[in-house]
């Protein structure tokens, strides 16, 4: 919601209303899954992972970095409890807004409501995704959706991977050792080829056609 607007001016655009500051170290929780929500976060620096515990497995749900709001949905929710635990993924800076506070800014600030409603609708589209991602049954489907869907958002066959392999196995909700051998296999069956942090699509018309298996 703030993408690209610095920590001070976040500062500034909120000067009417009272807020606080924490900071956190690298891979401390800021809310367990299940813990009461009473505040709106936005993050001024680092990076935040979203998890869940399904099946003994973890499930990273997304990462969101600086100028990202985090718990408005749940704070104006009848279940104010966190469905998912919150991590600093690196040294974190947070601003914490009261829901009160927030509702009394939102009033007076028609351009930010505006802003918020925006952000709210891109967050359920996202989610949607994630449902259907997780949706897919074997590994190989869910790695084409997410080749599908980075394919169409960078517009290349070149796929730049922006996160470590653990996290894109989290993200896709399987074990590391399990998408390393299916990657191997995409791979021997000449539909990508990879590296440490890029994917090649070699055969598109094959990745739309695992999905339908």
């Amino acid at each position: 919601m703030f993408y690209d607007i610095k920590p001070e001016e976040i500062l500034n655009f909120f000067k009417d209303i009272d807020y606080t500051i924490k900071t956190f170290s690298a891979k401390e929780i800021i809310a367990l899954e299940g813990d009461e929500c009473k505040y709106i976060g936005i993050i001024l620096n680092g990076t935040l992972d979203i998890k869940r515990m399904l099946s003994n497995k973890v499930v990273k749900m997304t990462s969101v970095g600086p100028g990202h709001l985090f718990g408005e949905v749940i704070v104006f929710s009848d279940v104010d409890k966190y469905p998912a635990t919150v991590i600093s993924s690196s040294k974190s800076e947070i601003l914490f807004i009261s829901k009160d506070n927030f509702i009394k800014f939102c009033y007076t600030h028609a351009d930010f409501l505006e802003m918020f409603l925006k952000d709210l609708s891109n967050k359920i589209l996202i989610l949607n995704k994630s449902i259907e991602r997780l949706s897919y049954n074997s590994i190989r489907q869910k790695i084409s959706n997410y080749i599908l869907d980075e394919y169409q958002k960078q517009g290349s066959r070149f796929i730049n991977i922006s996160m470590t392999k653990q996290k894109l196995a989290e993200t896709l909700g399987v074990p590391r050792p399990s998408l390393s051998r299916e990657l191997i296999n995409m791979k021997e069956l000449n539909i990508i080829d990879y590296s440490k942090d890029t994917i090649k699509i070699l055969n598109l018309e094959a990745l739309f056609k695992i999905l339908d298996e």
